[in-house]
């Protein structure tokens, strides 16, 4: 059976929940699109939707993911828009950095900087041949920005990646500027991390009371909500290349 063509090819990485879940649904929701999203959910191809499992902790397995993608060429013929999403992150440790754990220190860094990094270098390799523009959004934080007490893993690697945006902007405005990459910060949303946070402790972590209220005001956006403006956005060609955006100030 011959395959559709597609016009618009995501690869999203933690789409199981959340944000990440959320984009997945709001990309299929695009006409002709085709979803790759890369999660530790069972694997799965579909007519528009393939999940490929891996834990980005184990970063050597990212090239080997990629190469699963079951995309014909002749699929590709059509195409517009081809997209990662880095959106998969992790927030443990939280604690003062004489309390955190080697091991969650390390992970933390492979899987919020060090996974985009790789699995952007293979994005790179594997859309160069197709047409259309390419892009790369790298989900950031405020905390990329501003220290939090007991978050210095999750923002040392926030703040290295939005960083890593604007060198790789560089990079693509020489070598290749059909490659567009930003950062993106999605704001407060209503997810697994936020519930993670309002279970610290104090000596843990000291704002929260902060996200307590946020909580128990309803300040906290649905995932739908962040997920729909980001892809509105992005077709909408409303990122620039190195650019840092908080949907906060964003029209959508």
């Amino acid at each position: 059976m011959e395959q559709p063509p597609i016009e618009h090819l995501f690869l999203i990485t933690g789409t199981t929940r959340g944000i990440g879940k959320a984009l997945a649904a709001s990309a299929l929701a695009l006409p002709n699109s085709f979803v790759v999203s890369l999660s530790r959910a069972a694997p799965f191809l579909k007519v528009n939707h393939q999940n490929i499992r891996i834990d980005l902790n184990h970063t050597d397995r990212i090239g080997p993911a990629v190469k699963r993608i079951q995309i014909e060429r002749q699929q590709t013929s059509r195409l517009t828009h081809t997209v990662l999403i880095n959106n998969a992150g992790v927030l443990d440790p939280i604690a003062p950095i004489g309390d955190c754990d080697d091991t969650l220190l390390a992970r933390n860094i492979r899987v919020n900087l060090t996974a985009p990094l790789v699995l952007t270098r293979h994005f790179f390799n594997f859309a160069r041949p197709f047409p259309g523009h390419k892009w790369i959004v790298n989900i950031t934080s405020g905390a990329s920005r501003a220290p939090y007490y007991g978050w210095s893993a999750y923002g040392a690697a926030k703040a290295g990646l939005d960083m890593a945006t604007r060198a790789m902007a560089m990079e693509f405005s020489r070598i290749d500027p059909t490659f567009t990459v930003c950062a993106v910060a999605p704001g407060t949303v209503d997810t697994a991390m936020q519930e993670k946070i309002r279970n610290c402790s104090v000596q843990q972590f000291d704002q929260v009371d902060k996200f307590l209220k946020l909580k128990e005001s309803g300040a906290l956006h649905p995932p739908e909500r962040a997920a729909t403006a980001l892809i509105r956005l992005l077709m909408d060609g409303r990122f620039k290349n190195g650019g840092r955006y908080d949907l906060r100030e964003l029209k959508w």
